[in-house]
Parts: structure tokens; sequence; C-alpha cells
């Protein structure tokens, strides 16, 4: 990852102030989220189930977490935290998971970055500046490519049989 592709102390900010603006409207932005995805996207309809309550929860369940590991101080990065606390751990393992349970292809992340930030825009409103939107942009580059390394990894296992 080249120096420019990181995220600023100032790009991390901007991510976890715009979280706490979308935290109180959360059910909303999950709505507004799976409903531009199923759009635009309806084949990924079958891949969830019919009633999305608890899925939209896991989204924003994630993007808090998200926002609070970008929230860490410089000394919290240097502690040794516990795995399912370990923002690339956690990443890794949720891009196996989409891999190995959910057969979620690699083209669909995409489309799944034009709905997230279409619902971020809708949800943000002009608070969506063109500065955010790259912050956002360097975050979900960084997310999607970890969690297509956890499911390359998972694609590697299954080739040797250590996964079936």
């Amino acid at each position: 990852m080249s120096e420019s592709a990181l995220l600023t102390a100032d790009e991390k900010q901007m991510i976890v102030s715009s979280y706490r603006l979308i935290a109180p409207i959360s059910e909303t932005v999950g709505d507004l989220f799976y409903k531009r995805l199923f759009e635009t996207q309806p084949q990924y309809r079958e891949l969830f189930p019919e009633d999305m309550g608890k899925q939209k929860r896991k989204l924003m369940t994630m993007l808090a977490f998200i926002a609070k590991c970008l929230d860490w101080t410089e000394g919290q990065w240097r502690q040794n935290v516990q795995p399912d606390e370990d923002l690339f751990l956690v990443v890794l393992a949720l891009g196996r998971r989409h891999h190995v349970l959910y057969k979620i292809p690699d083209e669909a992340y995409g489309p799944v970055r034009a709905s997230l930030f279409w619902a971020l825009e809708q949800g943000l409103g002009e608070a969506f500046t063109k500065e955010l939107h790259q912050a956002w942009s360097k975050l979900y580059t960084a997310l999607a490519t970890s969690m297509q390394l956890g499911a390359k990894s998972s694609r590697i296992k299954m080739e040797f049989g250590y996964i079936e």
C-alpha cells in the first residue's frame, strides 16, 4: 500500500465524525444500503435471508466497530489486542466467511461500495463532502482488499484440502 493510500489522522477523524452522524439513523442507512444494492444488483437478493433486520444490524455493527478502531489512540494501536478486537483480523475473517459461507463473488465489492457510498450520501447529505468521500474511499479500498485476502486464503486452503 502506498503512503498516499494510508488514512491520515484527519481522514480517520472525518470518518469517525461522520459515523457519529449516521449512528442515530443507522436503521435508515441500513435500509438505504440494501435497497440500493438490490435495485442495482437484484441477483444478490437471493444471497440474503427474507428478513433483513439481522443483516442490517450486522452491517451497522461492523461500521461501528470500524469507527471505534479508527478512533484508537496511537498508544492503543501499539498494545496487544484480542483477535476479535483486531480490525485487520476481523476483516480477514469476514472476507473468508463471505467467500466460504455466502459465496460472495469478487465482483460484488464494486456494487457494494457504490451502494454504501450512496447510502452514506443520503444519510449525511451536504456533510458527505468530497474530502469525506475520499476518506471513505481509502477506507473501503483497504477493507475490501483485506476481505479479498481473506477470501483468497480460503481458496488456497480449499485447493490444498484444508477447507471442504
